[in-house]
């Protein structure tokens, strides 16, 4: 009995200890100041600041200097330096503290339009974000281009997708056209 006590009493622990905790002051579920549904100023359908389509700053389908298919200088396919499949001080199998299943730094984590949380974003460096799903995979990067992330796929392809910061400390996920998936990063 004191056997299967122990063991249960180790994998709830473990349990915790392993499990995303999201910070109450970034999920969107309990802080409407961060949710998009609720505050109308980090949400793009009502600031067009922020909103890629109406803001060609932060466009890459009308900015090259913040698309990686004109722009070399953010493209990990031509730079090494922001290729995790190239530089392992950004590969989270080389650096377990990149993995979000050891790593206890801060996290950003993406969520959905009904602000549940499908994704985790590790901060690798500067330039880079590793982006894992929520049972700790990993499943792609996102690499700076000016105030904008570009979502690239783990072979180093551009998904078209790219975040764009909400100007309150998050982002909001687009696709190429400029449409707003409703998913957000907190």
């Amino acid at each position: 009995m004191k056997t299967y006590f122990a063991t249960f009493l180790f994998l709830l622990i473990s349990a915790s200890v392993f499990a995303q905790n999201i910070p109450f002051n970034q999920n969107p579920k309990y802080t409407s100041s961060v949710n998009p549904n609720y505050n109308s100023r980090i949400n793009p359908e009502y600031t067009s600041d922020i909103n890629p389509r109406y803001n060609t700053e932060i466009n890459p389908k009308y900015n090259a200097k913040i698309n990686p298919t004109f722009n070399s200088s953010i493209n990990p396919k031509y730079l090494s330096k922001l290729n995790p499949t190239y530089n392992s001080k950004i590969n989270p199998k080389y650096n377990n503290n990149l993995n979000p299943f050891y790593t206890f730094t801060d996290k950003k984590y993406l969520f959905n339009e009904a602000s549940e949380a499908i994704g985790v974003l590790i901060y690798a460096n500067s330039d880079v974000y590793l982006y894992y799903d929520m049972n700790n995979e990993w499943i792609g990067y996102f690499i700076r281009a000016n105030t904008n992330y570009n979502l690239f796929s783990l072979n180093s392809e551009w998904t078209n997708k790219y975040l764009c910061s909400d100007l309150q400390n998050g982002y909001n996920l687009f696709e190429s056209n400029g449409e707003w998936t409703g998913n957000h990063v907190k």
